[in-house]
Parts: C-alpha cells; structure tokens; sequence
C-alpha cells in the first residue's frame, strides 16, 4: 500500500484482544460461478474460443480453496461463526441483481452448478448461507443485522475475486466499524498481480492483513487480533 502521509498524524486502530465468541469468518464467491473451471466463467471463456483464457485465475483460486479450507477447519473447531456468502439470482435472466455483470447470459446461461459452492468449503450443519445479488455482501443482503444479532463484531474475510467482492464486502464492513481482517492467501483474483495490487490497498490503517498460518496460530493461541 503507498504510504499516506495522514498516517503519520493519527494513531493505528486500536487491537483488539482475540475472541472467537465475537470473531466470524466471511468466506466470499466460493462456489462454483467463480471459483470452479466449469463453472460460468469457465463457460464463458469456452464459449468465446478461449479456453486457457482464464487458467490463471484458476490456479490462484486452487490455491486459496486450499488455504481457505485449513481456515475454515480451525474456526469451525474454535467456535468462528462461518458466514458462505454467495452470488444467488431470484430470476432467470438475473434481472433482481448485477445484469451488467452477466451480459453474456444468452450465450452462455447459468445453472444450478453454478451456484454450489466448491466441494470443501461446503457448509455443513447450520451454517448461515447468505444469497447475494451485489458485489458487496453488504449491499443486497441482511449481513449486517445478522453478524449483530450474532454479537460479531470482528471480521475475518476470504473469497473471490480480491478487488471485487471480497475487497467492497471488507470496505463496507470497515465503514460499518466490524474490526476487519483481510485473510490474504485464501483469497484470489483472476491474475496474481491483481490479487498482490489488492492486498497493498486493501491492508494498512483500519484494515489488517493476516496470512492463514498466522490466523491460525492466533485461534490456537487464543491471542492476538
């Protein structure tokens, strides 16, 4: 992140002790649309003659499923509160949401695949699912009122892409005053250097970055942020 010189004048956010009654884990677009190679974006790519167009993504994605499954394991045994937070449509022609972000829906429509989330972050139990029609979760859906119903004050968020749904979803829940932590390396974009641009704006001042080993050592230590 470049430096800005206000920061040089006010004091960081203060750190809050651990707690894993008041911490939730947000794991953002991990189903299949975005996170799968046969998933609509796979599709669409395929469609259009292009089908390695995309093999980077995909290769980041793997990458942050895996880290993001060793995460999700170590809340769901601390007691994190896992909120799946999905794009999921009321209409075919996904009129009630983003259109502009499907504008290839005639050529390449979505399906109930699509919307599954991948094989190991599934949720299990209970776990809320939460269906979303914006690139922030904070936008269309009842998230806020559900994390304070939840006593959740303090984020901890992963998904795809980095500088889209995961990056607004995060923002909004800063401006919300949730205590925010960015898990980088269980998050992905459709290109690494996307992903790393992301993270450098993203951490620093109210929001934290904090690799999966490292959040892992916090929930087992039962310290930190």
């Amino acid at each position: 992140m470049t430096h800005d010189p206000y920061r040089d004048l006010v004091r960081a956010p203060e750190e809050l002790a651990f707690d894993a009654r008041r911490t939730a884990l947000l794991i953002v677009g991990m189903q299949k649309l975005w996170a799968h190679p046969d998933g609509w974006m796979g599709r669409l790519a395929r469609d259009q003659g292009r089908p390695g167009h995309l093999a980077e993504r995909f290769a980041c994605v793997a990458d942050a499923i895996a880290h993001a499954g060793r995460l999700l394991d170590g809340c769901r045994r601390a007691g994190i509160e896992p909120l799946h937070v999905r794009t999921a449509f009321r209409t075919r022609d996904v009129r009630d949401g983003g259109r502009q972000m499907f504008d290839r829906l005639d050529t390449t429509p979505l399906t109930a695949f699509d919307y599954a989330f991948v094989e190991t972050l599934t949720p299990i139990g209970d776990e809320l699912v939460i269906d979303c029609t914006s690139v922030s979760a904070f936008n269309s859906t009842p998230i806020d009122q559900i994390l304070r119903n939840l006593g959740r004050d303090r984020l901890w968020i992963c998904g795809v892409s980095t500088e889209g749904s995961v990056e607004l979803t995060l923002r909004d829940a800063a401006d919300r005053g949730y205590a925010t932590t960015l898990a980088t390396d269980a998050c992905a974009s459709s290109s690494r250097a996307a992903h790393d641009d992301a993270v450098r704006r993203l951490t620093g001042g109210g929001i934290r970055g904090e690799d999966v080993d490292r959040l892992l050592a916090i929930v087992e230590g039962g310290g930190g942020r």
